[in-house]
């Protein structure tokens, strides 16, 4: 028999490379994973709170930076749940994967714009159409990242089948703003006051999708889902918890975020932080959907409840 670790330490150095195994002693074994980002940090509060341990899990969560790496993981069946970006899951589920969202997790709010359209300093760029035929980087192509400046290109008088969308890690990112090879990228935070010295912001670009919104989710397979019915509820309650939480502990939960995300506390305490959805809402989980219709990641939009694990 396989080891779980041996599968997940499959799926590429970088990932186990960023892998944080975590443990607490308690009755059932959960093992999860997550970015390990703030969108993503709702495990890390949970297990350092101790609310885990409360619901009689024990939990192991290990940080893995790419949502793609972590659906793969999932559906492996290398670990039990994982977080990743709504598009991703959606697309994943539509092209037969048995995924199920058992929990919300990171929300974009217009008042907390997390994710930015930046600019070099020296860029003449100042409206949507100065981007026309221009190379904008993001950090995963057929996501949000990319998705939402294409809409706020075209619903601002731009033109985005024009531009020229190219990936990047973050850090990538922010050094080729400020040597000025690259137009334009959307940067999220914690990389965005590092970006300002080299760079400045266009546009809070997500804004074009709504002013309130679902981007992450907890999800699971159906199979696991239906075979730990009960582990699933009580994930789902721990998260939501944990929601409540840190949307209003936000001191606090920077220091738990700054401990397992190996994050400057500094940093942590001084940036833009997501706050997280309590309970799924389809009217803020269907704009993220049929965003990805519009742009090519799904080839048609549906009901975004459909996503939601119904025991």
């Amino acid at each position: 028999m396989i080891d779980r670790r041996t599968v997940l330490a499959g799926l590429g150095a970088g990932v186990a490379a960023a892998a944080l195994p975590l443990r607490a002693s308690a009755i059932d074994a959960l093992h999860i994973a997550t970015i390990p980002l703030d969108a993503g940090a709702e495990a890390y509060y949970a297990y350092d709170l101790g609310y885990f341990r409360d619901a009689g899990i024990d939990a192991q969560v290990d940080g893995i930076p790419s949502g793609a790496a972590i659906a793969s993981a999932v559906a492996s069946g290398a670990v039990d749940i994982g977080f990743s970006n709504l598009i991703s899951i959606a697309v994943a589920y539509k092209h037969n994967v048995p995924v199920t969202l058992l929990a919300p997790g990171s929300l974009y709010t217009a008042s907390i714009p997390t994710s930015v359209l930046m600019v070099p300093k020296n860029s003449p760029a100042k409206t949507a159409r100065d981007l026309n035929g221009k190379t904008l980087a993001v950090n995963g192509l057929k996501t949000i990242t990319q998705y939402a400046p294409q809409l706020w290109i075209d619903k601002n008088g731009g033109d985005s089948t024009t531009v020229k969308y190219i990936e990047m890690t973050f850090p990538q990112i922010v050094e080729s703003l400020g040597a000025n090879r690259i137009d334009a990228a959307i940067v999220a935070d914690p990389f965005i006051a590092q970006a300002k010295s080299g760079a400045r912001i266009l546009a809070d670009a997500y804004d074009a999708i709504g002013s309130r919104y679902i981007i992450g989710c907890w999800f699971t397979t159906t199979q696991w889902a239906a075979a730990h019915q009960d582990l699933a509820n009580r994930f789902a309650q721990v998260i939501a918890r944990t929601a409540q939480w840190a949307n209003t502990h936000k001191p606090q939960s920077g220091d738990i975020l700054a401990k397992y995300g190996k994050m400057d506390p500094a940093l942590a305490a001084s940036m833009l932080r997501v706050d997280y959805a309590p309970r799924f809402v389809k009217s803020e989980m269907q704009p993220v959907i049929d965003l990805a219709a519009r742009y090519g990641g799904l080839t048609a939009t549906f009901p975004a409840d459909e996503l939601v694990y119904k025991p």
